[in-house]
């Protein structure tokens, strides 16, 4: 019965595009130390197809980040995500561990300066057993789902998102198919208090799709409180406003969405017209009358 549930999910998740949403995640949860770090999405290893999923590098070497992730940390650190649908096996290691040594040697990174983290959503146990048994490494839990493994040329760390704890972890934690009032009210919280530092587009496009059936529930009983615009344009990214729609679903959901959707045009429309655009230009942009344009943003 379990794997018909899983399976169930597997097929429903199928196509979200949660690398995107990785990077977002991790962005946010370092966003203390953006003015430190640089990050390297997709980074070409050779003129091929050879990639690493994420490159993120210190530009001060001595910088010290605090986060439960990041204590590892050293100069050059890559770290390759697996979506909640894959599992980190043996062979996905060594193609892995195989691309930072290329890494190392194309770029002439000193091994000591080098990280390998791994980012996943079940514990690869498996690999741990392999890891012990075949090179003598230990594997150590340091924090709630980090297990660092110690032994080898270079430091690895494999985190299981399931198992992180909350306090500074809720990023990474909601990238999964089981998303909570609690953290998507926390995920709407700390939008507002970043606003433009953070851009959750990614995200919430990917936890939005892998948790429809939730949200539907959430949005319903906290209403329009929690239609901010780009909740709205996620909302219909993802074909839940449409959905909603046709089934009749919540007319306070559907006037909320209309409402979210026009506000951040008019949002958009005051931004353009503090840069000096003009209303025609405003008007053909967001699709708005110059009419209720001048109404709205309150123009003689």
């Amino acid at each position: 019965m379990r794997l018909m549930e899983d399976n169930g999910k597997k097929k429903e998740t199928k196509g979200i595009q949660w690398h995107p949403a990785f990077v977002v995640a991790l962005q946010a949860l370092l966003i203390d130390y953006s003015d430190v770090l640089e990050y390297r999405l997709e980074h070409p290893l050779t003129t091929g197809a050879l990639r690493l999923d994420v490159l993120v590098v210190k530009k001060r070497p001595d910088a010290v980040v605090k986060r439960q992730i990041a204590e590892i940390f050293r100069r050059h650190n890559i770290m390759e995500y697996k979506s909640p649908t894959d599992n980190l096996s043996v062979n996905e290691f060594y193609k892995s561990f195989g691309r930072a040594c290329i890494y190392k040697a194309l770029d002439d990174v000193e091994i000591a300066d080098l990280t390998l983290s791994f980012v996943v959503a079940s514990r690869p146990r498996e690999l741990f057993r392999h890891l012990r048994g075949w090179f003598g490494c230990t594997v150590n839990e340091t924090h709630p789902g980090v297990f660092v493994v110690a032994g080898t040329i270079m430091p690895i760390q494999i985190i299981d998102i399931r198992k992180l704890s909350d306090e500074e972890n809720l990023w990474l934690r909601n990238l999964d198919r089981n998303l909570s009032e609690k953290n998507l009210l926390w995920a709407h919280g700390m939008k507002k208090k970043h606003g433009a530092r953070l851009d959750l587009n990614a995200w919430l496009q990917a936890v939005f799709a892998a948790n429809h059936k939730a949200i539907e529930g959430i949005i319903s009983k906290e209403g329009n409180s929690m239609l901010t615009a780009e909740f709205c344009e996620t909302i219909e990214k993802i074909g839940l406003g449409a959905k909603w729609r046709q089934e009749g679903i919540e007319k306070g959901i559907e006037k909320g969405i209309e409402k979210g959707i026009e506000k951040g045009k008019l949002d958009a429309a005051r931004a353009m017209l503090s840069e000096g655009l003009n209303m025609e230009v405003i008007s053909r942009v967001t699709k708005i009358p110059i009419k209720t344009l001048k109404k709205k943003l309150s123009i003689q």
